[in-house]
């Protein structure tokens, strides 16, 4: 079976059990032996059409083999608080974040890491011009600016923090990664745990300052989407 013809008749199966559950008893028994009908003549499980439901987004951005560790804070944070899991997916030879998860939650989880992306560049080379303009050495520059976004990542987790948690199936998706993606997922805190970012003190908490400036409009037009920060 192709998967236009699959996808199909899982649409027909998901519709079926949508109208499964309407108040009309006779229209209800119908819809939920019409669903369990196909569901038996394909093969199709319930779990399969959970992961029918699981889709991936791509961030526009591009993002080294071995991320920076206040990137890779930025996109698990934001995973997190939309219920997704997020990993580095190729494309077209071009590393980019990829998030996991149901389609309204990925679209609302890239938006937001590639509008805070943007910002968190632009706070970077700004503060790179003016509050280390005088460091000479490349490499020490560097590290000073990666605490610097390192603190703006943090003060930003802070501010959406009060969301409320969108409702998903963590379990689900990681078996969607594991079957589809032949992923296995990691801890947040083993990718993290290593960093010296915070050693530069002084830009951390200037990072920690500079990231209350951050700005995250809500784009999205579904009314059932959180408020973001405004």
């Amino acid at each position: 079976m192709n998967n236009k013809k699959l996808e199909r008749i899982m649409d027909k199966i998901k519709r079926c059990l949508a109208l499964s559950k309407s108040s009309n008893e006779t229209e209800s028994a119908t819809a939920l032996r019409q669903a369990h009908k196909m569901m038996e003549q394909y093969g199709i499980s319930m779990t399969d059409i959970k992961l029918a439901d699981i889709q991936q987004k791509h961030s526009q951005y591009r993002v080294a083999r071995r991320p920076s560790v206040y990137l890779t804070t930025l996109s698990i944070m934001i995973a997190q608080i939309f219920g997704c899991e997020v990993y580095i997916d190729n494309v077209n030879n071009k590393g980019k974040y990829c998030f996991v998860g149901l389609e309204m939650h990925t679209k609302i989880a890239s938006y937001a890491y590639d509008v805070l992306y943007r910002q968190l560049k632009q706070a970077r080379l700004h503060y790179m011009k003016t509050q280390l303009k005088r460091v000479r050495l490349a490499k020490n520059k560097a590290a000073r600016a990666d605490a610097f976004c390192l603190g703006w990542v943090i003060t930003v987790r802070h501010l959406i923090k009060n969301l409320v948690p969108l409702q998903t199936d963590k379990q689900l998706i990681n078996q969607f990664m594991r079957q589809e993606l032949r992923l296995v997922t990691v801890s947040a805190l083993d990718r993290i745990k290593n960093s010296n970012a915070k050693s530069a003190t002084d830009d951390y908490a200037n990072g920690l300052n500079a990231g209350k400036e951050a700005k995250l409009h809500h784009a999205m037009h579904s009314t059932n989407s959180p408020k973001l920060i405004n």
